[in-house]
């Protein structure tokens, strides 16, 4: 009876990371919205507004190792707690903006760390210590929150920005935001009654019990810790997998508004592309976690990596040819591959790294996924103000998207664990 209760809280907690993520993560897509406003407002060039989002990529990222640990050691509700309040204080401050620099400080650095603490590294580590089985599920439906706030979030925000103004939709978000995220977080957030023994068996090597889904017995049975695992190849390989699939991500999802208001569309309808985005990726993330507890992750990761190409080539195609159909299956193939990227990293990281220093190991691939995402959304300002162009950044992005593809490959994930469907009837 025990074991049902916790299993049943864990959803519980599934659903309060869900809204989370939701509301924390409207502050980041928002960006490519403000991003238009403060380039209108102060004739900031490309590279320089992009720069604030490269900027608050890399500090949100910095974070993650730190509150990683935290959820292990501190009490989780704490962590979201100060992480939401900080980021209410960020955006409050980047109502008052008045120069670039006043935008790096208050969204670039205050905002930044609040959102990391209060974000997917806390929120991943959590569902990871509620979950064994049915875990691509659980990540793929928080995951899912994020396109929530895709879907939602950001055509309020644009919404907001044209009825009031920027510097007011950043006020209305500043007090929003942290409140719902605290009540939940004082309401519903907690450990789970015990850890899971795999957190155990990470520290004492498997003598005595052997998990049936494990293949590679060595490797699982090692006493990990973030040093440790970065002195493996394997880590590098999933790390710049990561790294590479945000650079594509953050690149296209940072200029994506700005794009279709250059091949003519008007600024709001342009915003209003980014909903189906939001749409296609609530469901999708969900399917693919489900999909993770099946399947192959180096197959699921390579059709993640088809849609993010096919997602690109329409914009190319749109660039070319202003056919009505290329924005809307850009938004269907590119939601695919994106959250086919947010649902699949986690549990592939988890797949190898498993146990009780798994927040700090995925909080330190997380920190090299954030530079890859704020090199990304830096670099294609920075070719289109040399090019006058985003072509030549596309045809980039689907030569990153086929070396991350061949990393997960050599990285081999399924020499490491079976997925839990193939796990033998007969193990015990």
């Amino acid at each position: 009876m025990e074991k049902e209760r916790t299993f049943h809280f864990g959803w519980v907690i599934v659903g309060v990371c869900f809204v989370t993520l939701a509301l924390v993560y409207s502050v980041w897509y928002a960006f490519s919205v403000f991003f238009v406003a403060l380039l209108k407002e102060f004739r900031w060039s490309r590279s320089i507004g992009a720069g604030a989002f490269s900027l608050f990529v890399i500090v949100s990222s910095l974070v993650g190792p730190f509150v990683g640990k935290m959820i292990y050691s501190a009490r989780p509700h704490r962590v979201l707690i100060g992480g939401s309040l900080l980021m209410g204080i960020g955006l409050s401050l980047c109502s008052f903006t008045q120069t670039w620099w006043h935008f790096y400080l208050f969204f670039s650095l205050i905002t930044a760390v609040g959102l990391g603490a209060a974000g997917w590294v806390p929120t991943v580590t959590l569902i990871q210590q509620w979950f064994k089985e049915k875990r691509g599920m659980a990540m793929g439906i928080i995951s899912a929150g994020i396109g929530i706030g895709i879907l939602i979030c950001v055509p309020s925000i644009q919404y907001l920005i044209l009825q009031l103004g920027w510097r007011v939709a950043y006020r209305i978000m500043a007090v929003f935001i942290p409140l719902v995220v605290i009540l939940l977080a004082i309401l519903f957030v907690r450990r789970p009654p015990r850890l899971p023994s795999h957190h155990i068996e990470t520290e004492i090597p498997e003598k005595t019990k052997k998990d049936p889904s494990v293949i590679d017995e060595e490797w699982v049975s090692r006493s990990w810790t973030i040093q440790r695992a970065m002195a493996t190849k394997r880590f590098w390989l999933l790390t710049t997998a990561f790294l590479l699939g945000s650079f594509i991500i953050q690149s296209v999802f940072a200029h994506q508004v700005a794009f279709f208001i250059d091949c003519g569309l008007e600024p709001l309808f342009a915003s209003y592309l980014v909903g189906p985005i939001g749409i296609v990726s609530i469901g999708s993330k969900i399917l693919w976690g489900i999909l993770a507890d099946r399947i192959g992750r180096e197959i699921l990761f390579t059709a993640g990596v088809i849609c993010s190409i096919l997602g690109v080539l329409c914009l190319i195609l749109f660039s070319q040819i202003p056919a009505a159909s290329f924005p809307y299956l850009y938004a269907l193939f590119f939601a695919l591959g994106y959250a086919a990227h947010a649902a699949l990293a986690p549990l592939i990281a988890a797949d190898f790294f498993e146990g009780q220093a798994y927040g700090g190991i995925f909080g330190m691939v997380m920190f090299f996924v954030g530079v890859g995402g704020a090199g990304g959304a830096w670099f294609a300002g920075f070719l289109y103000d040399q090019t006058g162009s985003y072509l030549p950044v596309f045809v980039i992005l689907i030569a990153f998207a086929i070396v991350s593809c061949l990393n997960i490959w050599k990285a081999a994930p399924r020499k490491i664990r079976r997925m839990p469907e193939r796990v033998p009837l007969n193990s015990s």
